[in-house]
């Protein structure tokens, strides 16, 4: 029988609180800027701020240069790229860091001001990514409030065109008179292309993809992966997507759209991801990434255009 001593019961409390540590963190990373102001005062919270495996990640300081050789990051062999310039840091983690991870990176400035360093979590959250972070060591200035307020206005604008149109969408009749309805489909109807021979698949891929096609109409894009079964695999279902083009440009994505997870014994399996977007903003070459709900089984695609 399990021993139920005053000591059994300590080692069993310990266990637990380490199991309940061990599990993923909660993170909230924002879609936009990110703006960090350092306190004069010493504090013990540290910004936590979401990086991604192969997706970067900038740093610009104001108030402050950046002391040549004050900056470690943990695991930097783990970095594809770790840049560092008078007052920017970019950081681009390669596949090898671990979702839910959270790396400390340390910096210490030049001059004798008040703080004369900082410091910031960087927690590894797949599908999601702070691209700019601006961190202020002395006061914002009123431009950059108004700025924030233009963002945040830009947001919920989309967010009301957003409802406006799934509204829209719902009172409409479905099928081919739902799209022209809608104004989703013109004249010439929706343009399709084949990726399957264009495509490159990146070699840490966990799922096959078998045929891709992508397909535009008057203001989206759609991209279609037909996946392949592979023996023994465990179930995968699409959680997230991440479409980015020329200059690191991110397409505002929907929820990937999977009729059933891929499983043994599973057949025409496709993923369907859309985003709005016109012809202008999806010019150039795409890289597609897909990932699951845990962030650990993923799908990365390169030479992803539209018609």
């Amino acid at each position: 029988m399990l021993a139920s001593s005053p000591a059994a019961l300590l080692v069993l409390a310990l266990l637990a609180g380490a199991s309940a540590t061990a599990q993923l963190r909660a993170v909230t990373c924002e879609t936009g800027t990110r703006r960090i102001e350092l306190k004069t005062e010493p504090s013990d919270e540290v910004p936590e701020l979401c990086i991604g495996p192969e997706l970067s990640t900038t740093l610009i300081f104001y108030g402050a240069e950046l002391l040549p050789g004050g900056i470690s990051v943990d695991n930097r062999e783990r970095f594809t790229l770790v840049e560092v310039g008078n007052t920017v840091i970019r950081l681009v983690p390669s596949v090898r860091v671990m979702p839910g991870e959270r790396l400390r990176l340390a910096v210490r400035f030049k001059d004798a001001a008040a703080p004369a360093s900082a410091a910031f979590w960087l927690a590894v959250v797949p599908g999601q990514v702070e691209p700019f972070v601006e961190v202020y060591r002395e006061k914002r200035t009123l431009e950059s409030y108004q700025q924030q307020v233009q963002e945040k206005d830009s947001q919920l604008r989309q967010c009301q065109e957003d409802n406006a149109r799934l509204m829209a969408e719902k009172e409409s009749p479905g099928g081919i008179t739902g799209l022209l309805a809608t104004g989703l489909m013109g004249e010439m109807g929706v343009i399709s292309k084949s990726l399957t021979e264009s495509m490159v698949a990146h070699p840490a891929n966990t799922i096959r993809v078998a045929r891709a096609f992508t397909y535009r109409s008057t203001s989206r894009v759609a991209v279609v992966l037909v996946l392949e079964v592979t023996e023994g695999m465990k179930p995968w279902q699409a959680a997230r997507a991440e479409l980015v083009g020329p200059r690191s440009r991110a397409l505002r994505t929907e929820s990937p759209w999977q009729r059933g997870p891929l499983h043994d014994g599973a057949k025409d399996v496709r993923v369907v991801i859309e985003a709005a977007a016109t012809e202008a903003e999806t010019r150039g070459t795409f890289t597609l990434k897909v990932w699951d709900a845990d962030g650990t089984r993923s799908i990365t695609l390169t030479g992803v255009t539209f018609p």
